[in-house]
């Protein structure tokens, strides 16, 4: 607990994001305060302990039940678009795995994903999907993100929302969800991404502004038998939605689920050259950073399996393999322990041993390699991006590369096979980015899934939903609210300062709902809160809320 003389320092929320489902908007947000223990009020989180600020963008999709174009094959051999379960491992349920209203081949994905896109941030050149280039631009989150009700606002000179008809009502801005005249068999999707600016922080999620409606009532809608009625108190759009939230890991507005596929073979490739005994100006070096998140990204895929091994390998001026591919954790983790920092970086040299271990993988599993490294080749034999496309013809199937100290965007796109964001991780905090794989490789971590009124009571209560930046060790996140500390709950833990984080939103209205939501409408803000990790203790300080009703739920 916080010292009673030690200022509880830098609180921030920040953009009031979705709106309104149903008939009618609304949009609010919050502004910039930070609050000490006394109660007193600083703007501008400017202090001498640091300062915090929270920035955020997102991608929005939304799905048309009956106006949709769907996907064909241009040979005719498959749809690429299904509203019936294909049985087929390369189908993705959408919006959500469990429930899902149609089926996207993968070979579709990018194209669907563009179809369906009605907005995002930064989007300069206005085509709805998110760019963080454009003409000699490059999207700065820390000085261009998204972090007052302003930024909502697409008409603006330096605006970097998107403009269009569901942005922009010719007069106004629009929240983020403005939804009008749903349809059953309607759903959509929004990931955020946050970027905790300056100071690592805990995060919650937050609704304000909440507000339910009937708006009247139609002749069908009346003799709907699920229908309350004039004499009823019970609005039934809310309850008919259903949602879920999700850490999106890697940020592609897909809930992934752990894959049911092929069991995963597993390489760390681990630099243990002198300057990993770096401490960055903490008090951890980047060595034992690597180690704790190898530690757990290992644990995870073993418990994951009885299938799956792990194996590593560690790096300086050569290569050594240090543990062949095993389901035993403590064979792993005694070789992790074992990595001792010396030496030059020879990144072509572990890349080549970790190739040659996984050749120990049966032929039915996913090899898998994971570069691990604080710089770039200064000992090597040969170019980096060589032993990459080497291993990729031999016995690796993909290459993982995280990169912190003097690793630059380039040097990791040299080791990663294939170079895409999802495969490249350039961060301040080894242990979170390494332990974040797990939820690439075996799947996804879900939050919350449950109606949209159950939503909205979670993320109302209290400071909201808890989010944990460290997904790898348990932590219930809705059990939590209101008692964050509390051990019953797991581990929670802080978001490093920079780093990029994804929170996943799907929502979608069941074909079995129909005329007892007439004129039915919810309004709502969503947004972010964080505290500053630095003398508080994640319990969060009470903020209040708003909730207004014309005719309260039940």
């Amino acid at each position: 607990m916080t010292d009673d003389k030690i200022p509880r320092l830098s609180r921030r929320r920040v953009l009031g994001t979705l709106g309104a489902l149903g008939a009618g908007a609304a949009l609010g947000g919050a502004g910039t305060t930070a609050f000490f223990s006394d109660k007193e009020t600083f703007t501008d989180n400017t202090l001498t302990a640091g300062e915090l600020d929270l920035k955020v963008d997102w991608e929005e999709h939304y799905h048309l039940t009956k106006e949709q174009v769907f996907l064909e094959g241009d040979d005719g051999e498959f749809p690429g678009i299904v509203r019936e379960d294909p049985q087929d491992p390369n189908f993705v349920g959408f919006p959500d795995p469990l429930n899902p209203m149609v089926w996207v081949h993968v070979d579709a994905l990018e194209e669907y994903m563009e179809m369906t896109a009605i907005e995002a941030f930064p989007d300069p050149d206005n085509d709805g999907m998110p760019e963080l280039e454009f003409e000699g631009w490059v999207y700065d989150p820390c000085e261009h993100g998204a972090d007052t009700p302003e930024d909502l606002d697409p008409s603006g000179e330096m605006a970097l929302r998107t403009e269009n008809q569901d942005t922009w009502d010719g007069e106004e801005p629009k929240p983020l969800v403005a939804l009008e005249d749903l349809k059953p068999g309607d759903f959509g999707e929004v990931t955020f991404s946050f970027h905790n600016c300056d100071n690592p922080g805990y995060v919650w999620m937050f609704a304000d502004n909440v507000a339910w409606a009937e708006n009247g009532f139609t002749e069908p809608e009346l003799k709907d038998e699920d229908e309350d009625g004039p004499e009823g108190d019970n609005v039934e759009l809310d309850q008919a939605i259903q949602t879920i939230w999700w850490y999106d890991t890697d940020g592609d507005n897909v809930f992934d689920q752990a894959a049911e596929a092929e069991p995963a073979c597993v390489h760390l490739v681990l630099d243990s050259s002198g300057s990993m005994t770096s401490t960055d100006g903490d008090l951890t070096t980047r060595q034992e950073e690597m180690q704790t998140g190898a530690k757990q990204l290992a644990q995870a895929i073993l418990d994951a399996s009885d299938q799956n091994t792990v194996g590593v390998t560690e790096f300086n001026g050569d290569a050594n393999t240090l543990q062949g591919q095993t389901d035993n954790y403590g064979l792993v983790e005694t070789a992790i322990d074992s990595v001792d920092a010396s030496g030059s970086t020879s990144i072509d040299a572990g890349i080549n041993a970790g190739d040659a271990a996984l050749a120990e993988c049966p032929e039915d599993t996913r090899h898998i390699m994971i570069v691990v490294t604080d710089g770039e080749n200064n000992a090597g034999s040969g170019p980096v991006q060589t032993a990459s496309d080497n291993a990729i013809a031999s016995n690796t199937d993909e290459i993982y590369a995280v990169g912190t100290g003097g690793a630059t965007q380039a040097s990791l796109e040299a080791i990663a096979n294939p170079d895409d964001e999802a495969h490249i991780s350039l961060t301040t905090d080894l242990t979170q980015a390494i332990a974040d794989l797990v939820e690439v490789l075996i799947g996804e971590e879900l939050i919350f899934r449950g109606s949209l009124r159950d939503s909205l009571n979670a993320l109302m209560s209290d400071n909201g939903i808890p989010l944990d930046g460290n997904r790898q060790t348990a932590y219930d996140e809705v059990g939590a609210i209101g008692d964050e500390t509390n051990p019953e709950y797991g581990e929670r833990e802080c978001f490093p300062a920079s780093d990029t984080q994804y929170i996943g939103f799907a929502w979608w209205l069941p074909v079995d709902h129909a005329n007892e939501i007439q004129t039915d409408s919810v309004v709502f803000d969503i947004g972010f809160y964080t505290e500053q990790c630095r003398h508080n203790d994640g319990e969060g300080m009470p903020f209040e809320t708003t909730t207004t009703t014309e005719e309260p739920p039940a």
